[in-house]
């Protein structure tokens, strides 16, 4: 019903669409590996539904849970060989996993006023190579998080312990500093790693545990074939639900319309990722023996400036831009209105989202004169011009991505009619969310993605001075963005844990962030997915970023 009232209510012109009619040789195709992909399928046909391949147009490079930087791709590494103490369901509840309870102050594991945590661990749990798991793992991790030499994605509530205690193999006494709201959090997110294989590297940032992982997850990490797949095998020893089937496949195609005419073929059991591209709904819907289905996101798609160069560092460029680009047709022609628009990093319905936000629209001569009177310039080559500075850039994706790339070209076109100059250079997922995203090397990104603090309005690891990885080694404030102002407000959110005064915090952070723009919001993600209708079990989960969070339920009727 969802799919069909989108798609009754988005029915354009054919003029509205004849721009995305001139952009189709922008999509890229790459396939390799063809003999590999071959492989795979009748491996899969010969195992009598043992096997279960998923196909993504990602490529998940970095296997260790504490470093890793694409959430879905690289989530599904981390959903299927390793376990945090507690996960989110599907119902937002915290349920047990490492732990034989989530700590509450209810079941007398959370004292003084919410700053001592005690930690009652499974026993019997074992890694993939047999040895025991202890108290001695979480330590460990919790101290590697922390390290300043280690390249650890978020610290965020882990920087908040006073005093870490073992007091036995399955029993550990945190200490916080203080009350925190997202302490809870911060153990969901964190995912354990074994103290006694990576307590004597030299680098673990580097080191050869990083493309060869042992968790104590529902399957075992088994080979990884570069620009092809990852195999994993069932762990049959799992202290949770053990999988039905013996293999679990993550095939990797980057070109997004390959992606589909596989899952189309049967060669693929369930399409995820960047999903399906939304001009096919429809013609997917009639595949026999198939089930498309929406799989609402907590991320928000942004305009991804990055601060710290020249030709964003002006809260007035990145406004006249944002209000130059077109949102309308990018939400209704080339998604056709199966996303939603958003004005916060929030999705719209969220408690803390911030309904007084008003919709800046698309106004490029109001745009024009905005930078006219900053002082941007058109200079004899068409080009607008500041103090040496053009304003001309790269603006960067993932390779083989149809949909955002027609949104590139539409972007491309808005802005050079107000005398811009956008350059589209897109890369393999491995190398856009590399270094170049994470290390802030980018111009301008086309990215999407969710707060640190999964359900919670905590915004601190993106937009956080301190949390610029460039310059700090930590956190995910890649567009580089810095106001003291937010930075007390961020802080003042974390303080308590009283929900109308939260409220009132992050409205204010968002009235400003949304007039500085330092990453502009277009729509809030509902991913088209598809499966065949005979594999059971699959969950979405919009609490989380994990798109295979239940991985280990998924089952061949």
């Amino acid at each position: 019903m969802l799919f069909r009232s989108f798609m009754e209510k988005n029915e354009r012109k054919v003029s509205r669409r004849k721009f995305l009619l001139t952009t189709g040789a922008v999509t890229a195709s790459a396939v390799t590996g063809l003999g590999m992909l071959q492989m795979i399928e009748k491996t899969a046909n010969a195992a009598n539904k043992t096997t279960i391949i998923s196909g993504w147009s990602q490529e998940a490079v970095q296997f260790n849970p504490l470093l890793y930087s694409q959430t879905g791709t690289e989530g599904m590494v981390e959903t299927c060989v390793f376990d945090a103490l507690w996960d989110i369901n599907d119902k937002g509840q915290y349920v047990p996993n490492l732990v034989t309870r989530v700590p509450t102050v209810e079941n007398g594991l959370i004292t003084k006023g919410g700053t001592v945590w005690n930690i009652e661990l499974r026993r019997g749990v074992r890694w993939h190579d047999g040895m025991p798991f202890t108290a001695k793992d979480v330590e460990f991790t919790y101290k590697t998080v922390l390290d300043p030499k280690t390249r650890s994605r978020t610290r965020l509530g882990l920087d908040k312990v006073a005093k870490f205690e073992v007091i036995d193999d399955y029993n550990i006494r945190i200490t916080l500093k203080e009350f925190s709201g997202l302490y809870i959090w911060s153990w969901e997110q964190i995912h354990i790693v074994p103290e006694h294989l990576l307590s004597k590297v030299d680098d673990i940032n580097s080191c050869e545990y990083n493309r060869h992982p042992i968790g104590t997850g529902p399957f075992k990490f088994g080979k990884s074939v570069s620009g092809s797949h990852i195999t994993y095998t069932k762990n049959a020893d799992y202290h949770g639900a053990t999988s039905r089937v013996d293999t679990f496949i993550q095939k990797f195609i980057p070109d997004q319309n390959v992606l589909y005419s596989q899952f189309k073929t049967g060669e693929i059991d369930i399409l995820m990722a960047t999903g399906i591209d939304p001009s096919r709904i429809e013609e997917a819907r009639r595949i026999p023996n198939r089930e498309i289905f929406l799989c609402p996101r907590n991320s928000v798609e942004f305009l991804y400036f990055n601060c710290g160069k020249p030709q964003f560092k002006e809260a007035v460029v990145r406004k006249a831009l944002y209000l130059a680009a077109d949102k309308d047709t990018w939400v209704n022609d080339i998604f056709y209105g199966s996303v939603r628009r958003s004005l916060s990093y929030l999705k719209p319905g969220h408690w803390a989202y911030n309904t007084d936000l008003k919709d800046i629209g698309y106004n490029p001569s109001k745009a024009a004169e905005m930078l006219d009177s900053a002082g941007w310039k058109i200079g004899s080559d068409g080009i607008r011009q500041k103090e040496g500075v053009k304003l001309k850039f790269m603006i960067s994706t993932t390779a083989g991505s149809k949909a955002r790339e027609q949104s590139q070209a539409l972007l491309k076109q808005n802005w050079k009619a107000i005398n811009v100059e956008a350059e589209i250079k897109n890369f393999p997922s491995s190398v856009m969310w590399g270094t170049f995203y994470t290390n802030s090397e980018f111009d301008l990104a086309l990215s999407a993605h969710s707060p640190k603090t999964g359900v919670d309005p905590d915004y601190t690891a993106r937009i956080h001075s301190q949390y610029i990885p460039r310059k700090h080694g930590k956190g995910a404030n890649y567009c580089q963005y810095e106001n003291p102002k937010i930075d007390r407000l961020l802080e003042a959110g974390l303080a308590t844990d009283d929900r109308e005064k939260r409220k009132e915090i992050y409205w204010k952070i968002q009235e400003i962030w949304y007039d500085e723009v330092p990453i502009a919001p277009i729509f809030n993600w509902s991913m088209v997915f598809g499966k065949k209708s005979e594999l059971k079990g699959h969950s979405v989960n919009p609490n989380i970023p994990k798109y295979g969070w239940n991985v280990n339920e998924w089952y061949w009727a």
